[in-house]
């Protein structure tokens, strides 16, 4: 089952929208991710942030992005080191953590 995500930063740094299945989340065609990257942040994910046919230069995905971890899709968004269980909200606005402990 496909539960839909939304990661908003403060001041709409970023916009995004996800589907997570429980393996992994895909970040939709069209979020808006964080136009800064931190020093710490993995560099696999920098390399996906500068490739111009995923990210346009106003910092919105040309396509779905599917990454293994929601902390990993949270980085990439964010442009930090995140906790994608925290990151990432369910409609009701509780972190997708939540879900989990359900």
């Amino acid at each position: 089952m496909e539960i839909e995500v939304t990661a908003t930063g403060r001041n709409m740094r970023y916009d995004a929208v996800g589907l997570y299945d429980g393996k992994g989340l895909i970040v939709l065609k069209g979020s808006r991710i964080s136009a800064t990257v931190g020093s710490k942040i993995n560099p696999v994910v920098v390399k996906l942030r500068d490739k111009k046919d995923v990210v346009s230069h106003d910092f919105v995905l040309q396509r779905d992005v599917t990454f293994r971890s929601a902390s990993t899709a949270a980085s990439f968004v964010t442009g930090n080191i995140a906790n994608g269980m925290r990151v990432w909200k369910l409609k009701d606005g509780k972190p997708l953590g939540s879900a989990q402990e359900k």
